[in-house]
């Protein structure tokens, strides 16, 4: 029997020497549930890819089902910019400047997963999740509870630096993300209209592609 994985490519990630692995323990604690999905389904794993930069993310995706094509590939980006309801996820960044990116033909909607704004949103839906990551000194009342998603970057950016200054850890500053993903709720970003879609469609997704 051909041994198949899901495999997932998220952009982002810091540089050093333990980066990969880094980004792959953060990502894979907070995707545990869907590798769960996947053994049950017959898959050998759920496999985390740091893409780096959001093109090399995009490509490497694309090229993914010429070298495995056994395995299930999805793509985890930022989506940069407000998604309206009813939005199809292939449109969002194929008309986003600097993107440009078309829908492989192999790929249907339920391969491409879009965090919106970007992965900061999701980081601010678990207050606890940044209370263990900064702990003491973490300003509470600084981060926002409601309408996440409506949110643009520079104000979520915004809040998360005023929530951290004066934690011991310092300001937020990007390439943090995926070392608090690692504490956040799940099920605290299923209160997320993107990101139940992504715990709920890329369930459906490794269920009809069950490997039998």
């Amino acid at each position: 029997m051909v041994k198949r994985s899901v495999v997932v490519y998220i952009e982002g990630g810091t540089v050093g020497g333990t980066a990969d692995s880094d980004f792959r323990k953060g990502w894979k604690t907070f995707l545990s549930e869907l590798h769960e999905i996947a053994r049950l389904n017959g898959f050998q794993t759920l496999e985390v890819v740091r893409g780096k930069g959001r093109g090399n993310t995009y490509n490497r995706f694309n090229t993914h089902q010429k070298t495995r094509p056994d395995d299930l590939c999805v793509l985890l980006v930022d989506a940069e910019t407000a998604v309206p309801e009813g939005s199809h996820v292939w449109d969002i960044v194929e008309n986003r400047v600097g993107d440009g990116w078309p829908r492989p033909d192999w790929a249907s909607e339920r391969h491409l997963y879009l965090m919106v704004h970007f992965v900061e949103t999701w980081l601010l839906t678990d207050m606890d999740a940044l209370q263990k990551y900064y702990k003491r000194d973490l300003n509470r009342k600084a981060i926002p509870r409601i309408i996440l998603e409506e949110r643009t970057k520079e104000d979520v950016e915004r809040a998360l630096r005023s929530a951290t200054k004066d934690t011991k850890k310092g300001p937020y500053r990007h390439g943090q993300a995926h070392e608090i993903i690692e504490y956040v709720s799940p099920a605290k970003v299923r209160t997320l209209s993107h990101g139940i879609r992504l715990f709920e469609t890329l369930s459906s997704l490794i269920i009809d592609n069950k490997v039998i």
